[in-house]
């Protein structure tokens, strides 16, 4: 078969060479100028560099495999990370007993409700349960009142702004349990990362697909699916038709909503119903470390960021003798903020590293740049399995997957792996 395969991100890119392997043609359209999607990289200062931050957990067993199977399992390598809370104009050690025994923002009584809480939540491994259950009430009730003001509330409104209240409880138990995972003792963390970034597996798997005899076409943007009597027959991107036996969609649904509006009106409600928020990050290099964690969670209102993430923490090879630091802020693409002027980012940020760390200087600032992403992080209310649009779309050979069919899990990019092979599942069927 010929098949088109929209999105050259790493869930399309793996689609792709499943496709190429089992000897169907394949053409990979992309939008962007280089192919990788979210998991992307760019040219910081001669350092290949990702746009945003990824790490490894050691749940992530997709992406063990495709690492063995793309020969890079020598590139993952480990780290023991810490994390912080900043509170009430303090940066706090968290994310241990000990540190969380010492978080006096909490009351006694609230710090072991909060720490039991964490426990029975890792041992919980069916989050089918949690579906229906609001996150507010699940962490109220397991972890109290004042821990959801001070702790949960604001991580949860940071990402998912006026739908806070409406996220299921299975959103935020798949992070607990997914950075449980990398728990090799109660006490110590240890998260993964791909020695050259995560461009290693981005190049290996374009190598491996044109390798195969795939072809990919950046900076040609998917504008029009095109349907025959009930079937895909092609493509056409950046003016040019694109015949095809079949069509695998990776882009985000409310694209495919309107690269494709001649789709039954059912599916199309179903493709829209649940919200994407975009994010804006901006990634900062600086000539020292900022501080000797992964990750500072700002729950401080007067802070106009989400949090601090110090990749060279996790990877110092990442940029030898200077530091890397990703602060995101989610926010809807037709929210002022998602586009406010780099200039603006930059001095906010700043700003808020210098409350977070009195006496930083500013001229340790080499370069900076911000990237955004419309559709970064899909919203999980309760009752979310309902209103999934299903892989197979009502057209026979056309798939379609996005990052709302992560859900509960928060996009990742094992998760995404692991996802293009159920997506190949659903191509099989049809084909």
């Amino acid at each position: 078969m010929k098949v088109v395969v929209a999105g050259a991100g790493v869930m399309g890119l793996s689609s792709a060479l499943d496709l190429l392997e089992e000897g169907h043609e394949v053409t990979l359209l992309e939008a962007a100028p280089t192919p990788g999607g979210m998991a992307g990289s760019f040219d910081f200062g001669g350092v290949p560099t990702e746009k945003f931050y990824h790490f490894i957990c050691g749940a992530d067993r997709a992406y063990f495999r495709w690492l063995d199977r793309l020969g890079l399992s020598r590139h993952l390598k480990w780290r023991r990370t810490t994390m912080a809370v900043f509170h009430g104009g303090r940066l706090f050690p968290f994310g241990d007993p000990l540190s969380l025994l010492r978080f006096d923002p909490l009351s006694f009584t609230s710090r072991l409700r909060y720490g039991l809480h964490v426990l029975r939540a890792k041992r919980l491994t069916d989050w089918r349960a949690l579906e229906d259950v609001s996150a507010r009430d699940w962490l109220i009730e397991g972890s109290g009142e004042e821990a959801y003001r001070v702790v949960w509330e604001p991580l949860l409104r940071q990402k998912f702004g006026e739908h806070t209240d409406t996220i299921s409880a299975a959103w935020i138990w798949s992070r607990i349990h997914r950075l449980a995972s990398s728990r090799n003792r109660v006490f110590q963390e240890s998260l993964g990362f791909l020695e050259g970034g995560t461009d290693v597996l981005v190049e290996a798997l374009v190598s491996a697909v044109r390798g195969a005899g795939g072809e990919i076409l950046c900076g040609a943007p998917v504008e029009k699916l095109h349907l025959d009597a009930g079937r895909a027959v092609g493509a056409t991107a950046a003016g040019v038709e694109y015949p095809a036996d079949g069509v695998v969609s990776t882009v985000p649904l409310s694209i495919l909503a309107r690269i494709a509006p001649d789709l039954p009106a059912d599916y199309l409600k179903r493709a829209l119903e649940l919200p994407n928020i975009g994010v804006r990050c901006i990634v900062l290099k600086l000539r020292e470390a900022l501080t000797s964690y992964l990750w500072v969670n700002t729950n401080d209102d007067r802070l106009p960021i989400c949090g601090l993430i110090e990749t060279t923490n996790l990877n110092p090879a990442e940029l030898s003798g200077q530091s890397l630091v990703y602060s995101p802020m989610y926010v809807l693409r037709t929210d002022p903020e998602y586009q406010r002027p780099d200039e603006e980012v930059l001095a906010e940020t700043l700003y808020a590293i210098s409350v977070v760390r009195p006496g930083f200087d500013r001229s340790s600032v080499v370069d900076y740049r911000v990237f955004r992403e419309p559709y970064a992080q899909p919203v999980c209310p309760v009752g979310f399995q309902e209103k999934l649009a299903p892989l197979q779309t009502p057209v026979p050979n056309l798939v379609a997957a996005d990052t709302t069919h992560l859900l509960p899990h928060d996009r990742s990019i094992s998760d995404s792996l692991e996802l293009a092979g159920k997506l190949m599942v659903a191509f099989r069927r049809v084909s």
